[in-house]
This record gives C-alpha cells, sequence and structure tokens, in this order.
C-alpha cells in the first residue's frame, strides 16, 4: 500500500516537472536555477504549490504545505549538495498556534524536520546526498505541522514568510 502512494506522489512530482518544462516553451523566462529568490518573477514558476502572491517586492507567505523545483548546481552529482529554506516566522504566528513544525520531503527522502518556539528569521538547513542529484530538477515539498487558517478579510492560509530557497553543492 505504502510503495502504491509513493509511485503516485512520483507521478504528481513527475506531472509538475513536465508542467515545469513545458511552460518554458510557451513563455520567455530564464532557465531553471538553483538559487530562486521569490520575488523575480522570472523564476516564479519554479514555485510549484502553495505560495501566495509576493508582498513589498520581497518575500510571499507560504501555505501550510508548499513545493517548489531547483535545478541541481554543477558539481552537486559527485558531492551531493545543501537545501537552504530562508524564513520568517512572525511573533504574533506563534503566540496565535504555538510552535511550528517543519519538514521537508524530496524523491522520496524525508527530510529531517525542525520546531520553530520564537518568532525570528531562521534557515531551514538539510544535506541532500548526491544519488538525489542526478536530475535536471529536484523537487522538493515543505510541510508545516499547522497554519493559520484563511478568514472572512484574508481566504489564505499562512503558515511561514519565504524569501530565498537555495541548493548549493558541497
Amino acid at each position: 500500500m505504502e510503495e502504491r502512494s509513493n509511485t503516485r506522489q512520483h507521478k504528481k512530482w513527475m506531472i509538475a516537472s513536465l508542467v515545469l518544462f513545458v511552460s518554458f516553451g510557451c513563455h520567455r523566462v530564464k532557465e531553471p536555477v538553483s538559487r530562486l529568490n521569490v520575488a523575480d518573477v522570472a523564476t516564479s514558476n519554479q514555485l510549484l504549490s502553495g505560495f501566495w502572491w509576493l508582498e513589498s517586492n520581497k518575500f510571499r507567505w507560504t501555505a501550510r504545505e508548499f513545493s517548489v523545483a531547483l535545478q541541481p548546481p554543477e558539481g552537486a552529482e559527485s558531492s551531493g549538495a545543501t537545501l537552504y529554506l530562508h524564513l520568517y516566522i512572525p511573533d504574533d504566528q506563534i503566540e496565535a498556534l504555538g510552535p511550528l513544525t517543519l519538514e521537508g520531503i524530496t524523491e522520496g527522502q524525508l527530510l529531517k524536520s525542525e520546531t520553530y518556539a520564537k518568532g525570528g528569521t531562521y534557515i531551514y538547513t538539510r544535506e541532500i546526498p548526491k544519488n538525489l542529484m542526478a536530475t535536471s530538477l529536484l523537487p522538493v515539498k515543505f510541510s508545516f505541522d499547522t497554519a493559520l487558517p484563511g478568514d472572512k478579510s484574508d481566504g489564505r492560509e499562512l503558515a511561514a514568510i519565504v524569501t530565498e530557497i537555495d541548493l548549493q553543492a558541497n
């Protein structure tokens, strides 16, 4: 049963990657990048799901679950890479929800979770093994254990603010 679920999830990622590739042929956008600044509209097609609109030309709120596709950096096939997710959690988010736990998953490999008990600026950092770097795009899905639900004034589910996602060769 778990293998069938993993197969379905893999198919979803493949479809998302295909959509990303097709979009490159239809629009004038940058080639896929390893370092994604969420304010760069030319690479916003690498923000696959769970990101809200750009705010202050600097950041985007995320939903509880969000995902990206990153181009593995040169040399990562032989050395692996390190993933950096730059995020900010406002104090009032922690006051309303309590500690937030974030985890990631890529190509079926769970990335260790991290819990944030205070508001502030953080970098979620995880090693990605070299065997996952033999691809043209690496999908990464992130999920928080909780988020603020949308309300009448703002229907968005809000988890954290993200400014950049970066994949660097080791």
